[in-house]
């Protein structure tokens, strides 16, 4: 808990990490969206959340190859 989601992603990204990492958030404002996604987060999803957006967002975001491996 030394970094937040923020820090988090683009250490990751400043590390060569190449996946998906998806934000999820309750801070629904486009700056918010924009940020994220400036830091390096594939896509940005804000609460509550439903099972299908989820679902949707990482079929979408994620290859085959990607839900093989887990």
């Amino acid at each position: 808990p030394k970094m937040d989601g923020y820090q988090t992603a683009k250490r990751l990204r400043h590390e060569g990490f190449e996946g998906p990492i998806v934000a999820l958030t309750a801070h629904a404002r486009n700056e918010e969206r924009e940020r994220c996604l400036d830091l390096g987060f594939s896509e940005f999803l804000t609460k509550p959340i439903q099972k299908e957006v989820i679902k949707d967002t990482l079929l979408r975001v994620c290859s085959a190859r990607d839900f093989l491996s887990l």
